[in-house]
């Protein structure tokens, strides 16, 4: 089994279990060769070489977030399949003109327009029209879900990754394309907080029969050559996106500005106490709990919490938290039972 490396700045390398600074064979130094971690004396191939999302020029950033894309060769875009050379114009161009901004002679026009005609996607794709269709896809679910450009170069790279060092033919290019941008937006943490079924059901929106669990089994599947399964969300990932859903309801606002807040104010005393409340409920006690779920529990939880420290009335309702982020009630009234002997919510706000 192959492990995930990264490759760092300053010349060692990291996997999601071990910090490997030379070989375990011979402590030899290890260098990268031709996509693989090998190292220098013995020749034991450690790993493959996947490629960092990030490349730092100057001072290492403090941030553990990726944020930069993919540096691929000119004239070919990772996010799709390109061809080799230059294009006459822009995609759609029916009109041509020179260097200069003058339009061409009439038979100049007609000459361009039927080399742009010649150099068409179907002969520009040639033999990876599957790859094409799959990363077409996947620029139209990265604009369904909003995803940044960053998180949909590093799911083209991933897919691209596997597809090259697959030894044996991809049955299903829409399946693996859901499965890397999965590991993507784990990857970003809570720069892309977008849930595994969030994932699925954009992908059978577009038409694709692709779900929860195939796209799990799939992952496994894909450890055996990755050496790597999407890491599960942790509750604090997604306290930005409930704290979005929240403030951006026109209901919830309304009745922050009722209850005296000052809405800037309420986000922040929010956010704050569900940080805290977060880290006084251990794993062992929330189990496998839904993690999206479970935070718009402890935003419930913490709005009782702030509202009794400051004499004021709660702003959240178990019927106004679901609408607003599209959580069933029993599902927060059933989080909300577990934490709140744990937090100490006093019996009068319970109430």
């Amino acid at each position: 089994m192959f492990l995930w490396v990264w490759f760092l700045t300053d010349g060692t390398f990291e996997n999601n279990s071990t910090h490997l600074l030379s070989c375990p064979d011979c402590n030899g130094f290890l260098i990268t060769s031709q996509g693989y971690i090998v190292c220098g004396e013995c020749g034991l191939v450690i790993s493959r070489e996947y490629v960092s999302p990030t490349y730092q020029m100057g001072e290492q950033q403090n941030s553990e977030t990726p944020d930069a894309s993919m540096y691929v060769s000119l004239g070919n875009r990772m996010h799709i399949v390109d061809g080799l050379g230059s294009y006459i114009g822009f995609h759609k161009d029916k009109y041509f003109q020179d260097a200069h901004g003058q339009a061409l002679t009439g038979r100049t026009q007609k000459k361009f327009k039927r080399l742009k005609t010649i150099y068409s996607t179907r002969i520009r794709i040639g033999k990876n029209e599957a790859k094409y269709r799959a990363l077409r896809t996947l620029n139209h679910v990265s604009k369904l879900l909003m995803l940044n450009e960053q998180v949909r170069d590093r799911t083209a790279y991933l897919y691209k990754k596997v597809v090259s060092e697959s030894v044996e033919k991809v049955s299903n290019n829409i399946l693996l394309v859901a499965v890397c941008l999965l590991m993507a937006v784990r990857e970003y943490k809570n720069d892309a907080p977008i849930t595994l079924d969030e994932i699925a059901d954009v992908f059978e929106k577009c038409g694709h029969r692709v779900n929860v669990r195939a796209i799990v089994r799939e992952a496994l599947r894909l450890k055996s050559l990755t050496g790597y399964a999407p890491e599960i969300r942790k509750p604090k990932d997604y306290v930005p996106r409930v704290l979005s859903m929240l403030m951006n309801s026109t209901k919830v606002l309304n009745k922050v500005k009722s209850r005296g807040w000052d809405p800037s104010e309420y986000e922040n005393a929010l956010r704050n106490k569900i940080m805290g409340v977060l880290e006084m409920i251990p794993a062992s006690k929330r189990g496998g709990r839904n993690p999206f779920i479970f935070t718009v529990s402890v935003a419930y939880a913490s709005d009782r919490l702030i509202a009794a420290q400051n004499d004021k009335r709660p702003v959240l309702t178990q019927r106004l938290t679901s609408t607003a982020t599209e959580v069933a009630e029993y599902s927060i009234r059933d989080h909300f039972g577990m934490m709140k002997k744990i937090v100490e919510i006093p019996d009068e706000i319970v109430q």
